[in-house]
């Protein structure tokens, strides 16, 4: 027998209290019931007497001496008051730690504390780099500190994924490269040597880590070229403007700057000033280009991620070219280039400010996804369930395959086997960062039902690898809806089997046709033709009247028979169709029918079980419009139509009875076998028309 004792929301242990028989003192116990769990409320002395409530008097003893150990205590005797002794019933109370209450919001893991922690690092190192000129300029110093710490915070965030951790790395340099560009407010030691170069690099780092995102690598030749004129430019204008120059020219005046200067001529200063402001005005442009060109290449998914990144940097770059050419000037002060660099460094604040509405764009698509699931795949099939999820991820090129359990394979949406390596398909859920790859690089991912079987796979477009939590939000929102379209598309597969079995059928059917007009012309005409010879030689030696009129009988009973085996030849698998194809043999039927009939006939070959199936559904319309509708006229079109062939019968009859022209039902279950539909339409006074189609492929 159990009891719960105690219960506190602010749970901080587990009590479990177990009632226990013992047969005799020592004596090994036995269990007779199971176990309860009780809270203990983390105050003190809140478990200082675990069974208080288990006695009616509300009194007993801690006889464990310590929270987290298993204690014992004897029965309460109601009778004496007392507990008792000898062998009795024990209570065995055992306590387990329970997890702790979450006290952070589930968005602030340890990801984000570490780049919560590098971006206060590094905004720490700025403030203290550029401390002269911070302490009387506190509003530049507060937008200086939050963009440089926004970038290494963003840049750390970055660095976590797989295909943007060049670019949080980069971003990352950026933010170290611009604090220690403010160790040019010391106006001592090497600070302002460095500080061109650390300048410089924070903009080739920014520059390089947005050509790199998303994707993770320079995709483009343009990307690679500029990428190699920027290193030049960036690197080569501060060491040709401190070789050629003395630290006064250069708005340095203080007494311990380090500044070798090995070959200072003030001309040749002021050209390195024109020359540098000149590249550098060049280099912002050709950046803007190079980011506008890459915007065409991308996919739709894509662009939307690169389109706020690379709009803010290319106005960062463009404002930095201009607000630098001030500074290229030999008579600008200290406090004016720092302004220059506060500025610069206020409008890098846009670029974490992108990343950001870059992220919440995806999110706020991602939050959408559900709902937008389910308004397309409502009512649900899979043709709709695949149209769906193109259209939420903007992929019109992505292809849906279903599990059919029964035969063990993929299935398409037709119901179709399809062969396929099950070692190509990464399941959902996996880090996308090393996707697997289907055909020409295509991205798939299987997905599973809650109990780990297979339930689809889907194939993707390249692209979509980057956006790896958008497609398993809209495959984890239609997961219902792909488990029914399953069940769907099993239904399907199993029509598909009949329909297979049976496009086998008509197929085989063929062939035997032909082989049967093939043994009747090869084998039966010919001894009917060799026994007429004979009939006809015996006939013209017979000397005996009778016998000759006997002989010529008999020979032209036998030249009936020839007649309607070859007829029925004919209706098995005419020559005429097998040797000219469909027009000719056509024309022979048109012939005997003795009626107007008009023939359009294409002159291309199609498949033998195509040619023979449409020539005998055309031969049976071409009967019912002459013998039961008494047409005047019959009109007979077969034309292609992309990947179709489409057939129809036109007549000017009158149907008997209103009943509608048709074809018999098993030439009908032919045209369907082979994947095509028969369509008749028509009034009573104004003709029918039979229309078949029938894939060509």
């Amino acid at each position: 027998m159990f009891a719960v004792t105690q219960s506190d929301v602010n749970t901080q242990e587990t009590i479990v209290v177990a009632q226990t028989s013992l047969r005799t003192a020592g004596s090994p116990m036995t269990h007779d019931s199971a176990l309860t769990e009780r809270h203990v409320a983390g105050r003190p002395g809140a478990h200082r007497d675990p069974v208080t409530a288990l006695s009616p008097a509300g009194r007993s003893r801690d006889t464990s001496g310590a929270s987290g150990k298993a204690r014992c205590a004897r029965p309460w005797d109601p009778g004496t008051g007392r507990r008792s002794r000898g062998p009795s019933m024990e209570r065995m109370v055992v306590v387990i730690s329970a997890p702790r209450r979450r006290r952070s919001p589930p968005w602030f893991g340890a990801e984000t504390r570490r780049a919560l922690a590098a971006g206060l690092a590094v905004a720490a190192l700025a403030f203290a780099a550029g401390w002269p000129y911070w302490r009387d300029h506190a509003a530049a110093a507060a937008l200086s500190l939050v963009s440089t710490g926004g970038i290494a915070i963003v840049g750390a965030l970055l660095a976590t994924g797989a295909r943007t951790r060049r670019t949080g790395l980069l971003f990352l340099a950026a933010s170290l490269f611009w604090a220690v560009n403010w160790l040019a407010s010391w106006n001592a030691g090497p600070g302002p040597l460095l500080s061109p170069y650390a300048q410089a690099d924070f903009y080739l780092t920014l520059a390089v880590g947005v050509l790199l995102y998303p994707a993770g690598r320079l995709e483009y030749r343009a990307d690679r070229i500029w990428t190699v004129f920027a290193c030049a430019v960036l690197w080569g204008c501060p060491t040709a403007l401190w070789v050629t120059s003395r630290p006064q020219w250069a708005a340095f005046r203080g007494r311990h700057v380090w500044w070798p200067a090995p070959f200072p001529d003030h001309a040749a200063f002021r050209v390195v000033l024109e020359v540098s402001a000149a590249l550098y005005l060049v280099l912002a442009v050709s950046f803007a280009v190079v980011l506008l060109l890459r915007l065409p290449k991308m996919s739709r998914m894509r662009r939307v991620v690169a389109l706020p990144v690379t709009l803010a940097l290319a106005f960062v770059g463009l404002s930095a070219a201009l607000t630098q050419r001030p500074i290229m000037e030999e008579s600008i002060s200290l406090d004016a280039l720092l302004r220059v660099y506060a500025i610069q460094g206020a409008v890098s604040a846009l670029i974490p400010l992108a990343l950001l509405a870059s992220g919440l764009r995806v999110r706020l698509a991602e939050l959408a996804v559900a709902g937008r699931m389910l308004r397309l795949t409502a009512p649900v099939s899979v043709e709709r369930i695949r149209d769906a999820l193109r259209d939420v991820l903007q992929d019109p090129s992505l292809q849906l395959w279903f599990w059919a359990p029964a035969e063990q394979v993929y299935v398409d949406i037709s119901g179709r086997p399809v062969a396929m390596d099950l070692d190509d398909a990464l399941p959902a859920g996996r880090d996308a960062g090393d996707p697997a790859e289907g055909d020409a690089g295509r991205w798939r991912r299987r997905v599973e039902t809650a109990a780990g079987e297979p339930l689809a796979i889907v194939e993707l477009g390249a692209a979509l690898r980057d956006h790896g939590s958008l497609v398993e939000a809209a495959l984890e929102a239609g997961g219902r809806a792909l488990e029914t379209a399953r069940l769907q598309s099993n239904v399907q597969a199993g029509l598909e089997q009949v329909r297979s079995a049976y496009e086998r059928l008509v197929r085989a059917e063929t062939v035997e046709r032909e082989r049967l007009a093939r043994d009747l012309h090869d084998g039966a005409q010919q001894r009917l033709l060799a026994l007429g010879a004979m009939l006809g030689t015996l006939e013209a030696l017979a000397e005996d009247p009778a016998v000759k009129e006997h002989a010529r009988t008999c020979r032209a009973e036998l030249m009936a028979a020839l007649a309607e085996l070859r007829a029925l030849a004919r209706e098995v698998q005419p020559a005429l169709l097998v040797q000219d194809g469909l027009g000719p043999a056509l024309e022979v039927v048109a012939e005997r029918l003795g009626t107007r009939v008009l023939l359009d006939v294409t002159a291309e070959r199609y498949s033998r079980e195509i040619e023979s199936t449409l020539y005998s559904v055309l031969c049976e319309a071409l009967s019912y419009a002459v013998e039961r509708a008494r047409a005047t006229r019959v009109t007979v079109r077969v034309r292609p139509d992309g990947h179709l062939l489409v057939a129809e019968v036109s007549d000017d009859g009158e149907r008997p009875d209103g009943e509608p022209g048709a074809v018999p039902g098993g030439l009908a279950g032919r045209i369907r076998a082979l994947r095509g539909h028969v369509e008749i339409d028509g009034e009573p006074a104004r003709g029918t028309t039979v229309r078949m189609v029938l894939p060509c492929e």
